[in-house]
């Protein structure tokens, strides 16, 4: 194992000061300073960052990492496929491409092509981009995905053809927001490790692009995937990254640390992911969504989307007078646009109700939220629709809780009350 030492040694062996170091890795002087003494954890993407800026001068890290015969631990992304994702999130946060054909990134992708690209090809992949937005945020389904799977096929191979450097530039952005967008509903359809395939190439492909809230953004879907696939402390970390990055805007920077909270919630740090939605609500007080790409308005931007992330947060963080204001603020803003979002959010305000006592405004709640899922496809609804049920159970109402177990498809139907297991410590502060 790679200790804090390993890293000093290198780095000295490299002729780099922790300044030096700083400002090649985006991770504060600081921070490396800790690791380095032992004070905090060496991580995964810490150690790809050193590899990274050493160079050459990081063959010892390598050795210690080939020497390294701890297995993966059950359930978790397989070691080697983990330590590509990883290096390729590492090197993008830092504003720099994988190095490699961007089309070896994304198996099994193969329209006519033009001789040379220009914008009319580039219009094309955003207009697609903004279209597949529009149609997966309503509602998702196998049809938008097949859609943007098609466009991302041809677009991806017009990064072989010969374009001006502006182009290519603002290509890569165009796919991947496309590639975002598509491993997000990969992953909402509960196929995590494909979708983190899909994201990773979506972050290389940005990374060779100038938009820094994209690169931000799918880091953040990103640190979710890698964090349901067993390796939370992965998804630690690469929030950890992409907070890092200054040139962002304050809307991401909110959504950002609004989903930071959720994770310390899920590592059982509640001290640090209230510090989190703190630092998310002083981002938005100074928000201009004017400055925000385009792309974001139908997300970040969009109206009651981060009322719905803070929503979220505080609900699984236990701050349910909180939650109860913001989820409500974001079910009267977000429209029939965003279907799923503001399922979720009506379903943690039927469990919140039914806590305060209010069983016939919970019960309603609860009821509807069941009727509007029958319509929509998501792993992520369906878990908060088991959730429901045991809370609604858990309060005492036995028979609304059989009621709502009967209503929802068989596959979604909570066989046995389910256990909880003792996440993993990590810790965002």
């Amino acid at each position: 194992m790679i200790v804090g030492a390993d890293l000093r040694a290198a780095r000295r062996d490299a002729g780099l000061s922790l300044g030096q170091l700083a400002a090649r890795t985006g991770v504060s002087a600081g921070h490396l300073s800790r690791v380095e003494r032992g004070d905090r954890e060496v991580t995964p993407s810490l150690v790809l960052h050193y590899q990274t800026a050493l160079g050459p001068a990081a063959t010892a890290l390598a050795a210690l990492l080939d020497s390294d015969s701890g297995a993966p631990e059950k359930g978790t992304v397989d070691d080697m496929k983990r330590r590509g994702l990883l290096s390729v999130i590492a090197a993008a946060s830092m504003g720099v491409a994988a190095g490699e054909p961007v089309t070896r990134l994304l198996d099994g992708l193969a329209g006519d092509l033009p001789t040379r690209v220009g914008l009319p090809e580039v219009h094309a992949v955003e207009a697609a981009a903004d279209l597949y937005m529009r149609m997966d945020l309503a509602r998702g389904g196998d049809a938008a995905i097949a859609m943007a799977r098609g466009t991302l096929e041809w677009a991806v191979k017009l990064h072989d053809r010969p374009m001006a450097e502006p182009t290519r530039e603002r290509l890569s952005s165009a796919v991947g927001l496309l590639a975002d967008r598509l491993g997000w509903a990969t992953y909402d359809q509960g196929r995590a490790e494909r979708a983190a395939r899909i994201l990773t190439f979506a972050l290389d492909s940005a990374a060779r692009g100038a938009d820094r809230d994209l690169r931000a953004h799918t880091m953040l879907d990103l640190s979710v995937t890698l964090t349901d696939l067993g390796s939370p402390r992965d998804g630690v970390e690469i929030l950890r990254l992409a907070l890092g990055d200054e040139r962002i805007s304050s809307a991401e920077r909110a959504n950002l640390h609004a989903v930071a909270a959720r994770h310390c919630a899920t590592a059982g740090d509640r001290a640090a992911g209230l510090r989190h939605i703190g630092l998310a609500e002083e981002a938005l007080g100074r928000a201009e969504p004017a400055l925000a790409p385009d792309w974001a308005h139908h997300i970040t931007v969009a109206p009651g989307h981060h009322d719905s992330a803070l929503g979220l947060a505080l609900f699984q963080l236990g701050e349910d007078a909180r939650a109860r204001d913001h989820l409500t603020a974001a079910l009267g803003r977000l429209g029939e646009s965003r279907t799923r979002t503001g399922l979720r959010c009506l379903i943690r305000l039927a469990v919140l109700r039914v806590r305060e006592g209010d069983r016939d405004a919970g019960a309603e709640q609860a009821r509807r939220a069941v009727a509007l899922a029958a319509e929509v496809r998501s792993t992520r609804v369906a878990g908060d629709l088991r959730m429901m049920v045991d809370g609604v159970r858990a309060c005492g109402m036995t028979d609304l809780a059989r009621e709502l177990a009967r209503s929802l498809p068989p596959s979604d139907r909570p066989a046995v009350r389910p256990v909880t297991a003792t996440p993993e410590s990590a810790s965002l502060a």
